[in-house]
């Protein structure tokens, strides 16, 4: 059977702590024995700690009952800390100022295995809404695709066509930016123009449509899942010419 080779005060105020009961010294030996210490080291163990521990710990004279004290409030980590390394310091002291400690480490120890598992929640999130991003981009670009030959099968207008797409795209908060063939007064921000350069407000033709994303508009974005005010990104500024 186990043997108690280093008999302290120290290991009774740990029974206490973990007990967070008063225990009779009945109760101590008991409690040694159950964890494999021989009745004849625990009476010994006993005898050489007793005195100590009345100092230590909450002795009921009546109850013959002694408890763990806890750490007194309101002292930081640090300062528990600091006192404990210095000297002069009672054997009392210094047990409540190590309780101190270690409750600050058991907080820590707490506080980082609750920060670790909020990172990889988050980045699991973030993982499947950038999935599902993909995945609704590849969907509406796939629906353009269908609609156009679709139509081009059924022997649609080019007109038609152009608007059916125009509608699938404003489906993901996509603006176009001029219509081809039309004219509109030159814009350096939503214009490029194919040969030289126009000055602002100069009459220009479109040949090309460009566009814009409108992310977290009222339509959300692919299959309606954004919400807000959001802002708006230039996929593309429309081909100009000058008139």
């Amino acid at each position: 059977m186990h043997r108690l080779r280093t008999a302290s005060v120290a290991v009774f105020l740990d029974l206490l702590r973990d007990a967070r009961a008063p225990m009779s010294a009945r109760d101590l030996k008991r409690r040694l024995g159950e964890l494999g210490v021989e009745r004849a080291d625990a009476d010994q163990a006993w005898r050489r700690a007793q005195r100590a521990l009345r100092r230590l710990a909450r002795f009921d004279p009546g109850a013959r009952t002694y408890e763990w004290i806890q750490a007194g409030p309101g002292l930081a980590p640090e300062r528990a800390l600091d006192e404990l390394t210095g000297a002069g310091l009672r054997a009392a002291d210094r047990v409540r100022l190590a309780e101190t400690v270690r409750a600050a480490l058991r907080e820590r120890d707490d506080l980082e295995t609750r920060l670790r598992q909020a990172y990889r929640t988050s980045f699991q999130a973030r993982g499947a809404r950038e999935r599902q991003a993909r995945v609704d981009a590849v969907r509406a670009l796939a629906r353009v695709a269908m609609d156009v030959e679709e139509l081009a099968a059924a022997g649609a207008r080019p007109a038609v066509m152009v608007e059916r797409v125009r509608a699938l795209v404003r489906m993901c908060d996509l603006e176009p930016i001029g219509r081809a063939g039309e004219e509109a007064a030159f814009d350096g921000a939503r214009h490029a123009v194919v040969a030289g350069a126009g000055p602002v407000g100069a009459r220009v033709s479109v040949i090309r449509p460009g566009y814009a994303w409108r992310t977290g508009g009222p339509g959300g974005g692919p299959e309606g899942q954004g919400g807000g005010e959001g802002e708006t990104l230039l996929i593309e500024r429309a081909r100009v010419v000058p008139v």
